[in-house]
């Protein structure tokens, strides 16, 4: 029994047997010490951080590929072989694998663990890049490219389940360790990542180009090896790596979760859901499609088409994109993250439409095209490209955090799928400048979305989880904490 010690007067002290209340408050704080007791080593976190940076660099070589696959396929089996409707096939294969990754490693990786999701997700992209760099050996030309749409939406699946997880991983441990600064790391770790790796794919596919004298199928082969060798060190990595002390508290897996659960989470965060869903599709819907497109529009302008040259030019507009992308990290501290989404939106309306109204003068001056067009491409990934992801990630409480962000990725994926299938054909029908027209348009209503957005830097991710907790005890279902 606790002992509480009696003082009267100058006198003798005397020991009386505590009070039950006093009793239970020693032992409840006791307890507590106990229970809160799990928390990863700094080694642990600086790994989860680490695998972050790499993984979301592999997701971002991964998207890439595009640019010069496109160009590849189109000089080995010309236009005839590889029509506008495979290479549209190929651009969607990797988005609706992903679009099916998110949804599913949303859902899992709340529900069992975020370290086991990703272990998964990195093998299936190592797996699907490894059956991609073989695709040229496949013949006839028609089977290699069906066979290419079927392992690219195997390594989609892959990238797409990693970016639930991670992106929760990432919040979490930037949370446990530097709060007042987790929305400009989370930047660095995904947005930036994922722009530095298209720069650095570009270059090195022009050094094997260059090297190989613009043989295509050594540079295919290449960056397709490289592209496998990321995933394979970023699973040795996550062999070593723990979950957060916010998932291991707030996680809710030994919560049986009936479909009553799932319709409280929704009653509770409609709104979050819808908005941040919004606002991804209407960012991937002008974004996926002008990355993907960049390629075709450049070697259109190039002279004889020279690949090398059009490669040149693919760095140069590959590079423009990554200051913004600073930028935009330090602005969602400066102004918050949801002005910042609209400051990138404005920038890519206003110059949607210059680059859409002087098209025809533009594509004689190819320097000056380039330069606005990766102006076009720097503010939005400074603005929604920095700020969409961070904001799905800490509007949602650890729960259903990857299920969250799952969902408005999964809508963003969609808009990148039905930017691809609209901008596609509509640059045949109208020619390029009304591209440009029609992202900065989408854009316009890409502002109205971000002011309906909350202000998720105000946001304490432990007391939206006590909420949470709270909210679902008040209609009768209790949380257990781990161990």
């Amino acid at each position: 029994m606790a002992i509480a010690e009696e003082r009267t007067g100058d006198g003798p002290r005397h020991e009386q047997p505590a009070s039950k209340t006093e009793t239970t408050v020693v032992n409840q704080d006791v307890e507590d010490a106990t229970i809160r007791s799990y928390r990863p080593t700094k080694w642990q976190s600086n790994i989860t951080i680490l695998s972050c940076y790499i993984a979301n660099f592999s997701d971002g070589f991964q998207n890439t590929l595009a640019n010069p696959t496109n160009v590849i396929f189109k000089q080995l089996l010309g236009s005839d072989g590889y029509p506008s409707e495979m290479k549209t096939r190929i651009s969607n294969s990797l988005i609706v694998g992903a679009i099916l990754g998110v949804v599913v490693l949303g859902y899992t990786s709340d529900m069992f663990s975020r370290r086991a999701g990703l272990l998964f997700t990195s093998s299936l992209v190592a797996i699907g890049t490894l059956m991609s760099a073989l695709a040229l050996q496949v013949h006839p030309s028609n089977d290699m490219l069906w066979y290419f749409v079927v392992v690219r939406g195997i390594a989609g699946f892959g990238v797409g389940g990693e970016y639930p997880p991670s992106a929760a991983a990432g919040i979490e441990e930037s949370d446990d360790f530097l709060r007042r600064y987790r929305g400009p790391l989370f930047v660095s770790f995904t947005t930036l990542m994922a722009t530095v790796a298209g720069p650095i794919l570009m270059i090195i596919y022009l050094i094997c180009l260059i090297a190989s004298d613009n043989n295509l199928t050594i540079a295919f082969h290449a960056i397709y090896s490289i592209a496998t060798i990321l995933p394979v060190i970023i699973i040795v990595l996550r062999l070593f790596m723990a979950d957060s002390t916010l998932f291991h508290y707030s996680n809710f897996t030994r919560q049986r979760r009936s479909p009553q659960i799932y319709l409280l989470l929704v009653r509770r965060y409609w709104w979050r859901m819808l908005t941040t869903s919004l606002a991804f599709f209407l960012y991937d819907f002008i974004n996926f499609p002008n990355s993907i497109m960049s390629s075709t529009i450049i070697s259109s302008l190039v002279k004889d088409h020279n690949v090398r040259t059009t490669a040149i030019w693919q760095v140069i507009l590959a590079v423009l994109p990554v200051p913004g992308v600073i930028i935009g990290a330090w602005l969602t501290n400066a102004i918050g993250r949801r002005k910042t989404g609209m400051l990138g939106f404005a920038g890519y309306v206003v110059l949607g439409f210059i680059i859409g109204g002087t098209y025809s003068k533009l594509s004689q001056h190819i320097a000056a095209f380039v330069v606005l067009y990766g102006l076009l491409q720097a503010f939005g990934h400074m603005g929604p490209g920095a700020t969409i992801g961070l904001i799905s990630t800490e509007s949602f409480p650890t729960a259903m955090r990857s299920m969250g962000y799952g969902v408005a990725t999964a809508f963003g994926r969609t808009g990148a799928a039905v930017g691809t299938q609209c901008f596609s054909p509509l640059q045949d029908r109208a020619g390029n400048s009304s591209t440009f027209y029609l992202a900065g348009g989408v854009a316009v209503l890409g502002m109205m979305v971000y002011w309906l957005l909350p202000e998720s830097g105000d946001l304490d991710l432990e007391k939206e989880d006590q909420l949470l907790k709270e909210y679902l005890m008040e209609h009768g279902y209790t949380t257990d904490v781990k161990d």
